[in-house]
Parts: structure tokens; sequence; C-alpha cells
């Protein structure tokens, strides 16, 4: 389904907003970061390298396939989506190694069935399936679908994500799809209060669609910035008492599937999880520093983590034609 449902053609993307057709022009707005971690990066490069690969690959699409094409495309979109699982795990410490990872992810994304019960001790295996089920959901409801994101699809995704996956403080029927009652830190920063968690995903959301609408009417939309955009904010209200690090990255995909036709994999090898975190915490540094400031007087918070989701998609691109193209 996902294969028959690429909306890219030649720098323009295909959807509805609200139920209303559009088609919108690819862009490279706002400011990315000109590092990533400590490395050095240049978008002003790489977004037009991004979207020449884009163009090849949709000249290829347009071609009848080959059945070995089509097996190809299948295989490579199923091979992105357990990376993602994989790398999103990693970062958490959750779940197991690749090989396992992709058993249960396989049989999860292909709609094969998965033992239920499969004993308290495995949770890393539950973990896996869990999370390969609540993507799929999001994805299915998102991309395939073409829903727009909202407060409901979350806390669904997270019901689905923490199934029987106790936290460490909390059984899972306790905080599973519902938001957090107590408040929670990472490091030196704090999140915001749990009084203030309806109120801040209701904004969030609110603030998606003025996004979307301003989208349509210019006919612009910048799928990478706007996906780092989101998964920024929705980490920073951290709205769930666990799960919100794999769950923010659910929703960079989905974004990025929607808006871009992307799919990425962040955090599946040491190095990259290494440059993960460090972004994640030079961004929360960004929010601790700024707190309480007039919003119209910060920074765009969000600048390297799109620098990074850019890097990952030219590469996810280009290894799609390069999986096709044998």
């Amino acid at each position: 389904m996902m294969k028959s449902t690429l909306r890219l053609d030649y720098g323009t993307i295909s959807g509805s907003v609200r139920g209303i057709e559009t088609k919108f022009t690819i862009t490279q707005d706002e400011a990315y970061d000109y590092k990533i971690a400590h490395d050095d990066f240049d978008p002003d490069i790489v977004f037009p390298q991004m979207m020449q690969v884009a163009d090849q690959l949709q000249d290829i699409l347009q071609s009848s396939l080959s059945s070995e094409q089509e097996t190809a495309c299948e295989k490579h979109i199923l091979e992105c989506l357990t990376r993602m699982v994989y790398g999103s795990n990693m970062i958490e410490h959750a779940g197991a190694g690749l090989e396992i990872t992709w058993k249960l992810c396989m049989k999860v994304f292909k709609g094969e069935p998965v033992l239920e019960d499969i004993g308290e001790r495995d949770e890393d295996r539950r973990e896996i399936i869990q999370h390969a089920k609540a993507a799929a959901f999001m994805i299915t409801e998102c991309y395939l679908h073409d829903k727009e994101l909202s407060q409901e699809i979350i806390l669904e995704t997270h019901r689905i994500l923490c199934y029987k996956v106790d936290a460490e403080s909390a059984p899972w029927e306790t905080y599973s799809g519902a938001f957090r009652s107590v408040d929670v830190s990472a490091g030196f920063h704090t999140f915001p209060p749990p009084k203030l968690i309806p109120s801040k995903m209701k904004d969030m959301i609110h603030q998606l669609d003025s996004d979307l609408k301003q989208a349509c009417q210019s006919g612009d939309i910048g799928p990478v910035m706007l996906s780092a955009k989101y998964t920024h904010i929705f980490v920073n209200i951290h709205p769930f008492l666990d799960g919100n690090g794999r769950l923010c990255r659910l929703i960079l995909n989905t974004m990025l599937l929607k808006y871009g036709s992307f799919i990425i994999s962040l955090g599946g090898y040491g190095k990259g999880r290494q440059i993960y975190n460090e972004v994640a915490a030079n961004e929360s540094t960004l929010e601790d520093t700024y707190d309480g400031r007039e919003e119209e007087k910060k920074p765009v918070m969000h600048k390297e983590l799109a620098s990074l989701v850019l890097s990952h998609a030219k590469l996810s691109l280009g290894k799609l034609i390069k999986a096709i193209s044998k």
C-alpha cells in the first residue's frame, strides 16, 4: 500500500489538508543549522541534492517497473520501517538486536499474526512488537488514510506502544495512552508540569493546523522543517510517563511520509545515537536558555534536528533508488 501511494512528483507533493486536496511545492523553508553536533553541514547544498535525487526517483517510478523492481521497492520500504523501529529502540536502550527486530517487524508490517502471549520475561520482544504496531497504526491513520495528526491519534499510538510494557515507576495499565500525572525531568531540564499538558498538546495541534493552512495558502511546504518542529515541540512537552522519545520519532517519520514521502532511521549505530543524543541535548539547553521569553523573541529551536533529518532524508532516497535500480 505504501509503495503505491508515494506522493513525490518532481519537486511537489500531493495530499489533503482537512479533506481538501492540495498540491504543495517542496521548499527549503526557514534557516537550517550549519552544524550537526560537532560536524559542519551545509543545508544549502544538501537540500537541492535531495530534491535532485527525488526527481531521479520519480523518473524511475514513472516508468513501468519490472516485477523484480516492485519486489525490491517493497523490500526496501519494509527494511526502512524495521530500521526505524530498531534505531529508535536503541536510542532508548529498549528492544533487542537487529536480527530479532527484523523478524518481528516483518511480521507486523506484513500484517502477519504475531504471538500475543510471549511471556512476562521477554519484555524486549514485546517492546519491538508494540513499537512496530504503534508505527503501523500512526502511519496508516495519518499517511494511508490521510488524516491529520491529532491528540486522539497520539494517545492511541501511545496506548499501543506501551501495551503490557511496564515503566520503571509504574505498571503499563496506569500510564499507557494517558497523559502523565507526575513531574518529570531529563538531567537539568524540567518538562512542563502535568496540569499544563492538556493545554500544551491542544496548542501543539492548533499550531500544526495553522501551519498547514498557511502552507495551503502559499502552495509551499517544507516537510523536513515541519516534521522537526513538531517532533521538538512534542518531546519538550513530554506528555507521557514513558515512551516520549520513541513516540516523538514516530511523529517525525509519519510527518516526513505524509508531507515528503521520506522514511529515515535515527540511532541505528553507535555514532548515530551519539549524534542524535547530542542534538537532543543541545535543543533542551536552548529551551532552558530561552524559557519564559516571548515566542517571537526565541530562536528556531529545531534547526539542528532539521539538518540531521535532512541529511538522513537524502540518504534514504538514494538507497531506494539503488534498491530498485539493480
